[in-house]
C-alpha cells in the first residue's frame, strides 16, 4: 500500500519546510499509473500520482452518490458536470436506473467517465456521456 502525500509546495515553503524535487524516472513513470478504486462495489481509475490538481474521483461525495442511486430505479438520470461519472454509475449499478447521460465540458472527463463505465462492465448498457456546456445541453435537450 503507497499513501500518498498531495500537498502544495508554495505552502510549504511558506511554513518553512524545504520542498524536495523529483529525484528519479521512476515519479515520472507513476504520474501515468492508474489506481482502481472500488467504492460501494462501483469502481473508478484514479491517478493520485499525477502531478496535477485532480486525482480522478471526489470522496467528499460517496454519501451523495449512495442517496441519489437510491432514487434511480427505472428512471432516467442526468449527470451535470461529471467528470468520472460517479453519480451516473452509480445510479445504473447500485440504483437499477433505466439509463444515464453524463455531461461535462472536459473532454478529458467524458473519456474518463467512459473508461470507468467500462471498467465496471456497463459497454453495451444504456449509459453514455457527452462533451458539452451543462447550460447549451439542457436548452436543446
Amino acid at each position: 500500500i503507497d499513501i500518498v502525500w498531495r500537498n502544495t509546495p508554495s505552502r510549504l515553503i511558506q511554513d518553512g519546510y524545504e520542498v524536495l524535487s523529483k529525484s528519479s524516472d521512476d515519479e515520472d513513470e507513476k504520474e501515468e499509473m492508474s489506481v482502481v478504486s472500488t467504492e460501494s462495489s462501483v469502481k473508478y481509475n484514479t491517478y493520485p500520482y499525477s502531478d496535477g490538481q485532480k486525482t480522478g474521483f471526489y470522496a467528499d461525495q460517496r454519501e451523495n452518490r449512495l442517496m441519489v442511486a437510491e432514487l434511480c430505479q427505472n428512471k432516467r438520470v442526468l449527470d451535470l458536470c461529471c467528470y468520472n461519472g460517479g453519480f451516473a454509475l452509480n445510479a445504473m449499478i447500485r440504483g437499477s436506473a433505466a439509463s444515464a447521460v453524463g455531461v461535462d465540458s472536459s473532454q478529458d472527463a467524458v473519456d474518463a467517465a467512459m473508461a470507468n463505465a467500462e471498467l465496471n462492465g456497463l459497454a453495451g448498457k444504456d449509459i453514455s456521456f457527452v462533451k458539452d456546456d451543462i447550460a447549451r445541453f439542457m436548452k436543446s435537450a
